[in-house]
């Protein structure tokens, strides 16, 4: 039996009783787990290509990733992988990646991902200390790093290497040791849905990342989101690698609805658009910074990308200009973004074809409740009053690793989660963002928007990038202050950009900080503008004026 799509659900179909927005209820098959699901889909067309690798041509089909998989379970569970035990990958996209991990969920085992782009010791010992996983699939590049802080942190785990090692196993070396008798008799575990089945990790934007707990009970209905614009045989192509909760639901969701994935191991404004035009990709994950550079070299004119049926956006807001940009370019694709956090295992907001606002991330999406409270009493709000955004969801997360306090911080007595986002809905329903409420900027007396004065910048044509931060000042407490990286080929001066802020927005958000020209503005390990560094830059700024 392979997995069934759910049939279509109309998000807009919410209600709102007493401030609260309630999405439709919708309900998974609960006869299988998530192991099962993927082994029966496997199962279900051998011959099926799963995956092409666009720089080697290399394809996968299902009866290869079921026999890896399988494979690869096989030895997690005489490793004596099992309920509780953490599996890790640390490695950039590749054509095995996919093997442990749906290996640690045959094997009942709860599986982590690792962001691969940042090895740094600091963290990487933070991880090892808090997760102490029990096997570790690594990078060839990578795992030198990793064995170092596990030994300096005391943490006794096995290491498999995708590619080559002096003195460790690869991944094809283990896969070799079963049997073909062990292989054609393999059943997944049965699991306890209540048990932890996935880990993944903050954005860790404001310090070292917390690990975000899910059980297995999470998981299919987090595949089931967005599966209303989604169709089996698509061919589809992202950039998250398995540590991102995109990562890891996009992945499993392509094999769960038999689709192709284009792997390509980085973004590139003409090369993607060339694999896409080139494969006819059907569905594709971006994030806001790359829609903003495919738009601003005007390479949406230059590539016939007419095959895309769907463009989602999630993890960052993505300007007006840039969606309606795209959305003018390409007329019959559905482009959209939307809402969702490590902690809520899935979107929690989606625009929708019936989105009437460019500007809004949509509606609540199904089994999620929302409500605006106001910061300072808690109390629901009602239409058009901004507050925090609060969630409650049946597939929301049990907590933090080995961190109560961290818990106790979000999820109240009542089991509301509080994101920390500032927010409100409309009259139809439909939810706007703000701002972090931790980013708001206080000039004088007045609350400032860093979102709204970015929103204004990046419409000029030679933004390419943009963070605004406060400047501290003695007098004015914080003053914006832009970092921006130009379109190549543009001339853009500091004196443009402070009259375009103050022309749209007024004179108490004029950039009275000024601006400051980089070559690439810096990014956190998970690709978002790393907002705590150019702070601290503009308090060295300050500190010299």
């Amino acid at each position: 039996m392979s997995f069934n799509v759910p049939k279509r659900i109309k998000i807009e179909d919410f209600v709102i009783e007493d401030n609260i927005i309630k999405g439709v209820d919708e309900h998974f098959d609960e006869t299988l787990s998530i192991g099962e699901h993927l082994l029966a889909t496997l199962s279900s067309k051998p011959q099926h290509v799963a995956q092409i690798e666009v720089e080697t041509g290399k394809q996968t089909t299902f009866a290869e990733m079921k026999d890896r998989s399988v494979r690869c379970g096989i030895w997690l569970k005489k490793q004596g992988v099992g309920s509780n035990d953490i599996v890790v990958i640390c490695s950039k996209n590749n054509l095995d990646v996919y093997a442990p991990f749906f290996a640690t969920f045959y094997a009942g085992g709860v599986f982590a991902g690792w962001n691969p782009f940042t090895v740094a010791s600091k963290p990487i010992q933070h991880l090892m200390k808090l997760f102490k996983p029990k096997i570790i699939f690594a990078g060839e590049d990578l795992v030198d790093a990793l064995q170092k802080a596990a030994k300096l942190e005391n943490v006794d785990a096995k290491f498999v290497v995708f590619g080559k090692h002096s003195s460790l196993p690869s991944f094809h070396d283990i896969i070799k040791l079963p049997t073909d008798e062990e292989v054609r008799t393999f059943r997944p575990e049965k699991i306890n849905p209540q048990d932890n089945g996935l880990i993944v990790q903050t954005s860790g934007s404001t310090g070292f990342p917390k690990g975000v707990v899910h059980p297995y009970k999470n998981l299919l209905p987090a595949v089931g989101s967005f599966i209303p614009y989604c169709a089996v045989g698509d061919v589809v192509m992202w950039y998250s690698t398995c540590d991102w909760v995109t990562g890891i639901v996009f992945t499993l969701r392509s094999v769960l609805l038999r689709n192709t994935r284009i792997m390509h191991t980085q973004f590139e404004v003409e090369e993607t658009c060339r694999i896409i035009e080139k494969y006819k990709v059907n569905r594709v994950l971006l994030s806001h910074i790359a829609m903003g550079h495919m738009l601003k070299t005007k390479a949406l004119n230059r590539y016939d990308l007419h095959s895309l049926k769907l463009i989602c956006s999630c993890g960052s807001k993505v300007s007006i200009e840039t969606l309606q940009g795209f959305r003018d370019a390409l007329p019959n694709t559905l482009v959209l973004q939307a809402y969702g956090l490590s902690e809520s295992g899935r979107a929690v907001m989606s625009q929708s074809e019936n989105s009437k606002s460019v500007d809004s991330i949509g509606f609540v999406t199904s089994c999620n409740r929302v409500k605006i409270v106001d910061i300072n009493s808690g109390k629901a709000l009602g239409a058009n009053e901004p507050g925090e955004i609060c969630i409650k969801s049946p597939i929301m997360m049990s907590g933090y690793l080995n961190n109560p306090e961290a818990t106790k911080e979000v999820l109240d007595d009542e089991g509301w989660l509080h994101t920390g986002d500032k927010g409100f809905y409309d009259e139809t329903g439909e939810f706007f963002i703000v701002e972090r409420i931790k980013e708001m900027m206080k000039y004088q007396n007045f609350q400032i928007s860093p979102t709204e004065i970015e929103e204004v910048l990046a419409s000029h044509p030679g933004v390419m990038e943009v963070a605004v931060v406060p400047l501290p000042h003695p007098e004015d407490i914080d003053r914006p202050m832009a970092f921006v990286k130009i379109v190549p080929g543009f001339q853009v001066t500091e004196g443009e950009l402070v009259n375009l802020s103050a022309s749209v927005l007024g004179e108490i958000k004029k950039l009275r900080g000024g601006v400051k020209f980089l070559e690439n503005l810096p990014k956190t390990a998970s690709g978002k503008i790393n907002r705590p560094v150019l702070k601290e830059t503009a308090k060295a700024m300050a500190a010299t004026r």
